[in-house]
């Protein structure tokens, strides 16, 4: 991911001028709820597709900057109340990570509002990798993560704004709720992709690394649910929201992807959304906010490729789609079973401790390292997503003899790590200060259930052994926790968490564990001890004492112009036959538009309609509505154009044939909608 650590080695001047931001963060009075007489809820969607222009995280330099969309990205919010005075904000968004930052800014925003104190507050990240990312609390993964470098402050912005507009708008609607949680046990949607290192767990025995069905069977298998029931105007409960857990890497698209994107979850998300509204006829929208969870070493389940896939250039549309579905219908099968078990008793408790790991380094007998550190093999990049060229060397690439020491040094707290652009250098083109230092450990108890996020891509023993540490310790309690699960990239991003073991082995992803091979038993002692003080203490927030960044910044958005021209159609539809380039057949339309600054890609844009009975009608696939907000419409920005306009593209990917259509381009400021002349398709 950071392979560019190694270009400025002889040019480390190159960043001095670079323009900053000072940024500071009014912390929040703490508050609680006002209690009422039963438990509540709501949900919400909020749309987060930026403008086009901003990179992508995940692939680093090689990944591209987002050109437009398909399959919007979204912000959903689950909020819940006990009736007691204690309410929770879970925020699934459908990005690569959770922002520390962000989650300031976000609490800082909503607390007059909502009362929820920061600890209540959680956002996560699905880490599609076709995402923005550039909005993180730290120089480092600002400049690593993707293709641009540095905070971009508009996309910060824009972030905040909608996340903190969801929640308050959760809060606004809550209604008499019912929840229940559980747990099921899905197999055929991730892989092992790391598990030469996962074979070396002291508790992990009888598996044949020549066995091709290995990597399929060590996998964590649990998709975690809460499903809440929502009281409607007639008295009924129906279907709201289902907050979930699974465990697989958003990375079935493939690098040269081009447009923003939710990666598989999005339809594991929206097929539950759809269809539980339509089985059930429920009086709003059903959301669903799937999170990521142990997913450090968990691929995604496609053909093994290999380690050479770079050269490979399908996207994988196909692949992310049926792989998403089929989790989506597991989800559905859970979410329905989870039906039965529906309760209006509700028990919620947060506990949140801040902490510089780099000033407080020690829980009892665990040491982590002060220093961040970054390994050889994250130059080279994880399994089937190899960095052209630099896979090739030894030195780099994870798991080789070469590219981890074994001898001198190798028991001090980064072990047998070798150090990209050496020990001694690596300091001087990445100082200390810039790595990621600031968790904010969290624990949220739902019922029976102990969430809890963390910023780091936790491996899937890691995740176990954190897990089962809260549950040891909250199985004395007077409702004991039955289900505790991570969620990772929550809260902001820390690179990864391997087990000692693991780590030994030098993959990618004990490379790119930076705070050293005590990572991972550092997060179980400071989970257990909050899993503590919460049964002792009850909820607690314990935060630094001040919320101050100052970030290197840099402008990714397109800057705001006049609008003086007027829409018009470009180019009717037109076909474009699947090749080398594009995996699936697709109609295309061309059309002038507002300039990129006004297009507001989180609104709706463009949706089709059917000629039947008589009128113009919305298109559906089954349940799945062919607009962009569906799985088969993309937009893309082509270029701009005068008088403040730009010119787009439309693409509809395998159409439905059979119909009279047409396209609609809804309005935009006061530019009329744009609609299209009525076309057949014919395959």
């Amino acid at each position: 991911m950071v392979w560019r650590i190694l270009v400025p080695l002889c040019l480390p001047w190159l960043t001095g001028c670079v323009a900053s931001q000072e940024i500071r963060i009014n912390q929040p009075e703490p508050a609680v709820p006002v209690a009422a007489d039963q438990a509540t809820a709501a949900a919400v969607s909020i749309d987060i597709t930026p403008p086009p222009g901003m990179p992508m995280g995940g692939y680093s330099v090689m990944a591209n900057r987002g050109e437009g969309f398909r399959t919007r990205l979204k912000a959903r919010v689950v909020y819940l109340n006990d009736g007691k005075g204690q309410a929770l904000a879970l925020v699934q968004t459908d990005l690569a990570a959770g922002s520390l930052l962000v989650h300031h800014q976000v609490a800082s925003r909503v607390a007059k509002v909502t009362g929820l104190n920061p600890g209540d507050i959680v956002i996560t990240g699905s880490h599609s990798h076709s995402a923005p990312v550039n909005f993180f609390h730290n120089d480092f993964y600002n400049k690593h993560m993707s293709s641009g470098q540095w905070l971009e402050p508009d996309f910060l912005a824009f972030i905040t704004e909608r996340i903190s507009t969801g929640i308050e708008e959760a809060y606004q609607r809550q209604r008499p709720a019912q929840v229940a949680t559980g747990v099921k046990q899905v197999y055929g949607i991730n892989r092992n992709r790391s598990l030469s290192a996962y074979v070396l767990n002291d508790n992990i025995d009888g598996i044949d690394l020549n066995d091709p069905q290995a990597k399929f069977r060590a996998v964590n298998p649990n998709l975690y649910m809460v499903r809440v029931d929502a009281e409607g105007d007639d008295g009924r409960y129906y279907p709201l929201a289902a907050f979930s857990s699974f465990s697989v890497h958003a990375t079935t698209l493939a690098v040269p992807v081009e447009v923003y994107n939710a990666d598989l979850f999005a339809y594991a998300q929206k097929d539950l959304e759809w269809q539980m509204r339509s089985r059930h006829e429920t009086p709003w929208p059903v959301v669903h906010a799937m999170t990521t969870g142990t997913q450090g070493d968990m691929a995604p389940a496609l053909p093994d490729r290999g380690d050479n896939t770079f050269g490979h250039h399908d996207v994988n549309w196909r692949e992310a789609e049926q792989l998403g579905r089929r989790l989506g219908r597991y989800a559905i099968d859970l979410f329905e079973q989870l039906g039965s078990e529906l309760s209006p008793q509700l028990s919620l408790a947060s506990a949140a401790r801040e902490v510089d790991i780099r000033r407080n380094n020690r829980v009892g007998d665990v040491v982590l390292c002060q220093d961040a550190a970054v390994g050889n093999p994250v130059a080279a990049g994880a399994y089937e997503r190899r960095t052209p060229w630099l896979a090739a060397v030894p030195l780099l690439k994870g798991g080789n003899v070469m590219s981890r020491r074994w001898w001198f040094n190798t028991d001090g707290c980064q072990g047998n790590k070798r150090h990209l652009g050496f020990s001694f250098l690596q300091p001087l083109l990445e100082p200390k200060d810039s790595f990621p230092h600031i968790v904010l450990f969290q624990l949220l108890r739902i019922n029976d259930t102990a969430i809890l996020p963390l910023p780091f891509e936790v491996t899937t023993e890691a995740g176990r052994r954190i897990s089962q540490a809260v549950l040891k310790e909250l199985e004395v309690d007077e409702q004991p926790v039955r289900h505790a699960w991570v969620t990772s990239t929550s809260n902001g991003y820390f690179g990864y968490s391997t087990t000692v073991e693991e780590y030994a082995r030098q993959n990618y992803e004990g490379g790119h564990t930076l705070y050293g091979r005590h990572t991972t038993p550092y997060i179980r002692a400071q989970l257990q001890q909050l899993a503590a003080d919460l049964r002792q203490q009850g909820s607690l927030q314990q935060l630094l004492p001040n919320w101050r960044y100052a970030l290197k910044t840099n402008r990714f958005l397109p800057p705001s112009t006049p609008v003086e021209g007027q829409r018009q159609w470009l180019q009717q539809q037109q076909w474009t036959l699947a090749d080398a380039s594009h995996e699936q057949d697709y109609l295309s339309w061309q059309w002038q538009d507002v300039g990129p600054s006004h297009i507001d890609f989180h609104r709706p844009l463009a949706h089709v309609e059917v000629w039947r009975d008589g009128q113009w009608q919305r298109l559906y696939r089954q349940y799945v509505p062919v607009s962009d907000d569906g799985y088969d419409l993309e937009v893309r920005w082509l270029e701009n154009a005068e008088q403040g306009m730009a010119h787009y593209q439309l693409r509809w990917y395998e159409p439905l044939a059979g119909g009279q259509y047409r396209l609609v381009i809804a309005a935009r400021g006061n530019q009329a909608a744009l609609i299209s002349e009525p076309f057949s398709v014919r395959r």
